[in-house]
């Protein structure tokens, strides 16, 4: 069931946040960067300069092992634990991934893989009382999956496009502008709406899961959880509930409200795997559900581990696997469909 309604950008990044990114990596694989410049660096990847450390990485991954700089600890889990004493030949995207986990590693937790006993698996950025690089306006793109200041998650699609400021968040103000696609899990705080601007449509939420789809001449919003309402920066068009959808043309101003399925319109982020802030007994669960294993654990208290990591890239079972275990000290290995987990420990 279907009902038609009338109704009557962002920039880039700044050079110099560029500039600070590529001098802290250059420290870093010199060996030369302090704890501090280390967190610092970790904290831009995280906040929207992924992009970049995917394109550090993808200069090195036709690289030779051997001539890669890495500090000592990176260089020997290259060389030991990853890809094995002797390097096998390796296709771009297996040294791709080989050389972001020890990179991952070494930083302790760069794209979003963290690992906690029982605290909640984020990074707290300290606030000076000068402006810091990381209050600068953020634009994250492509394939993502980040948590915004206000604890808010934002998985976003191949393409998408996300601004927000995280100094604009702690004032008070939850707004960001999307381009692309975009699935929110918003978290609720009744005396601040949440609003994504995708063009000329504004979604504004207490506290919800929606997706947001800003295609050429139309923007698609549709609930998963909570109640949404959707419209223009002068008038509301309509108020939506799970398996509901708004449909506005971007030219016209008309739109449609249907009935539909949020499962099946929100297919797309089943593809990707993100451990959220789990224990790894769930993490085991949902890993088990995405590549048809099932997981089993040797030690008890390990599957109370917390841990937050995103896969967004059709990375194989062992990949997942490899990354899983060296963050927590363990080994693996697969028969019949069957994965153990063998030692590790939360600490």
């Amino acid at each position: 069931m279907s009902t038609d309604h009338d109704a009557n950008a962002p920039g880039d990044f700044q050079q110099s946040g560029i500039e600070r990114f590529d001098f802290l990596m250059t420290r870093y694989l010199a060996g030369d960067a302090s704890n501090a410049e280390n967190q610092e660096l970790r904290q831009l990847t995280e906040n929207g300069y992924e992009f970049r450390f995917r394109e550090w990485l993808d200069a090195h991954s036709d690289t030779d092992s051997s001539e890669i700089n890495l500090p000592g600890k990176a260089r020997e889990e290259i060389l030991t634990n990853i890809l094995g004493t002797a390097r096998p030949k390796a296709g771009r995207a297996t040294m791709w991934w080989s050389w972001a986990a020890a990179v991952i590693l070494a930083l302790g937790g760069v794209m979003w893989l963290t690992l906690r006993s029982s605290q909640t698996a984020r990074v707290n950025i300290t606030h000076n009382e000068q402006p810091s690089r990381q209050d600068q306006p953020q634009v994250v793109r492509g394939k993502q999956f980040l948590t915004l200041p206000d604890g808010s998650t934002v998985l976003m699609n191949e393409h998408a496009e996300l601004t927000y400021s995280p100094a604009s968040f702690r004032n008070g103000s939850r707004d960001v502008t999307l381009r692309g696609e975009a699935y929110f899990d918003i978290a609720h705080d009744p005396t601040k709406p949440f609003r994504v601007k995708s063009g000329t449509v504004v979604t504004r939420v207490l506290g919800t899961a929606f997706n947001v789809n800003m295609q050429k001449d139309k923007v698609v919003v549709t609930v998963t959880r909570g109640l949404v309402e959707v419209g223009s920066a002068q008038r509301v068009y309509a108020k939506i509930k799970p398996d509901e959808q708004i449909t506005v043309n971007t030219r016209t101003e008309r739109y449609n409200t249907a009935s539909v399925s949020a499962i099946e319109e929100t297919a797309w982020k089943d593809a990707y795997l993100v451990l959220d802030n789990i224990d790894l007994e769930k993490a085991g669960q949902l890993i088990g559900e995405h590549y048809g294993v099932k997981l089993t654990f040797s030690r008890a208290e390990v599957r109370k581990c917390r841990i937050t990591a995103s896969f967004l890239h059709h990375e194989n079972l062992d990949t997942v696997l490899t990354v899983l275990t060296k963050m927590i000290g363990a080994s693996y290995t697969i028969e019949n469909g069957n994965v153990s987990i063998e030692g590790g420990s939360c600490d």
